[in-house]
């Protein structure tokens, strides 16, 4: 008895959740799955598992990204603002003083549109951590 791509994404959701892989490989146990089944089955959840956290973390730092844009282009305008009414850096050359405002704007675009890097080829089979010491 296989699992079904559902039944995995289920599971990686109550991995993600906290569950330990011993209750998942006892309630796979539990399911009447044999031990070879139940290795195939924690292999995929595990890699689903990675997967999804490693998107996370790349969306968290276009946030960051994003976040820091929005904080430097509102000082760059600002200052923009002030240099247009004479109030503040005034000798300065105009250029000089809208490049903050730009340059958060280009910041707040990368963040925004920022896609997750792949993190490597995709292998068929165990990686070498794992073929070192496979599940028992």
């Amino acid at each position: 008895m296989e699992l079904r791509e559902n039944e995995i994404e289920e599971l990686v959701e109550r991995k993600l959740e906290g569950k330990s892989y011993a209750e998942i490989r006892a309630e796979l146990g539990e399911r009447g799955l044999s031990e070879q089944e139940i290795r195939r089955a924690i292999r995929k959840i595990d890699e689903k598992v990675l997967d999804a956290e490693l998107n996370q973390k790349q969306r968290s730092k276009s946030n960051q990204w994003y976040r820091v844009g929005i904080f430097i282009a509102t000082l760059g305008l600002i200052l923009t603002l002030g240099a247009n009414r004479g109030i503040i850096l005034e000798g300065v050359p105009k250029w000089i003083v809208y490049a903050p405002f730009f340059a958060g704007i280009v910041m707040m675009l990368a963040g925004r549109y920022a896609k997750p890097a792949p993190s490597g080829p995709k292998q068929s089979g165990p990686g070498p951590i794992r073929r070192k010491r496979p599940y028992k």
